[in-house]
């Protein structure tokens, strides 16, 4: 994987698959409508141009990485030399501040039961409490005083902050926006490996006794070390001179193909996966965009959610298969051939309708090219198994 983050609803095991059965198509662009973590892209990649869209901040951001980036990544040597001077300094700056709640973290990670590991996080969260009312001495302070002790630790969190102090500081002077761009996705990656969570944010893990030694492990590590790991494995895909002639999309997806019929340039090939199930995909990855956006958001919910996160008509059983006929319609007034990748326990078969039958509609030949075994993740068994197991149907319309 090119940044190695996983994605809900991630194809990557069918992205070859898939990538066949766009290779048969007519020749031209590809644009991925729900592009996630790009993992369709690099199985086209450099056989034709990859488009990509994604509603969601961060994929947007490593989209742009993988497809359009002219510059590759700084690697964690480069990246040590360049900005921990200016990372020391912002973390010096931010734990003059919480300095208590750092004390008060290390007891709570030299706990040696349960119940002092409770005493002591009790004691933390009056001293955070206070921190939290003290001026900040530097702009970037969004983690530290909103996600301390929540997804992350104290200790993780000014980490982060002062990462992203650094990147800025950077910026400012004499690094590009594409190895900010890649910084920020190792950031974004060392959090969610670091994160009290089950692999994604849609609400953070309250310590048990069965669990709270594992809490104390992983608020151990240490972000800056997971962000120069991390910087070490992410890679561009392609050739400059291919990615030069890319495009990346930040939209709603059925409202930009409409748009595209304006523009002379038109995809040959639309591949969509969209949501399938009433989980909202930015449940599970509003911090990842609120590192990007880092605009201090008002929370709300168990999962500190944003106030503005995306909701897809795709993930509302009454509304599924009326999105899906507007997105193949769209598709077909472009003139693109679609390849489309649904699952058999979507809520558009849940609802009584079969996808075939909306291709049908708006393509003269309509094709089923696969049916495959696929076991679908659900990211924290919150409906049950880890795992479901179904059938992915792989359709192709052409006009």
């Amino acid at each position: 994987m090119s940044v190695g983050i996983s994605y809900m609803g991630t194809k990557r095991e069918l992205a070859t698959t898939v990538s066949l059965v766009i290779a048969d198509c007519q020749p031209g662009p590809i644009l991925d409508v729900f592009s996630g973590m790009c993992s369709v892209g690099e199985a086209v990649a450099q056989s034709r141009q990859v488009w990509t869209n994604d509603i969601q901040v961060f994929a947007y951001e490593v989209a742009q990485a993988l497809f359009t980036s002219q510059e590759h990544p700084l690697r964690s040597q480069a990246i040590a030399d360049r900005y921990y001077d200016d990372f020391a300094l912002a973390y010096g700056k931010l734990s003059s501040v919480y300095g208590s709640a750092l004390e008060a973290e290390d007891a709570v990670m030299a706990a040696s039961n349960f119940d002092e590991f409770e005493r002591e996080r009790r004691t933390l969260n009056v001293a955070l409490d206070c921190c939290r009312q003290v001026a900040h001495p530097q702009k970037f302070h969004l983690f530290s005083k909103q996600y301390s002790d929540t997804f992350i630790g104290v200790r993780q969190a000014l980490e982060i902050d002062a990462i992203v102090t650094s990147i800025n500081s950077q910026l400012e002077s004499s690094a590009s926006f594409d190895h900010a761009r890649w910084l920020t996705i190792a950031l974004g990656r060392s959090m969610l490996r670091v994160s009290n969570t089950t692999g994604h944010f849609a609400q953070y893990l309250q310590p048990k006794i069965g669990n709270f030694r594992t809490f104390q492990r992983q608020r151990k590590r240490k972000i800056w070390q997971e962000f120069l790991e991390g910087s070490d494995e992410v890679n561009p895909v392609g050739n400059s001179l291919w990615r030069k002639n890319n495009k990346t999309f930040n939209s709603d997806t059925l409202l930009l193909l409409p748009k595209l019929l304006n523009e002379e340039e038109r995809p040959a090939v639309i591949y969509a996966d969209p949501p399938y199930t009433n989980d909202q995909y930015s449940r599970y990855y509003h911090l990842l965009d609120t590192l990007v956006l880092y605009d201090y958001p008002t929370m709300t919910g168990k999962g500190l959610y944003r106030p503005d996160r995306f909701s897809t008509n795709f993930s509302l059983k009454a509304k599924a298969a009326t999105a899906m006929d507007s997105l193949v319609q769209s598709s077909a007034q472009l003139g693109s051939d679609i390849v489309l990748s649904y699952p058999s326990n979507g809520l558009v078969y849940s609802a009584g309708i079969d996808p075939l039958e909306i291709l049908k509609r708006h393509y003269g030949t309509v094709e089923v090219c696969h049916s495959i075994g696929h076991d679908h993740s659900t990211f924290g068994a919150s409906k049950g198994s880890a795992k479901s197991s179904v059938v992915e149907m792989i359709y192709r319309g052409r006009l």
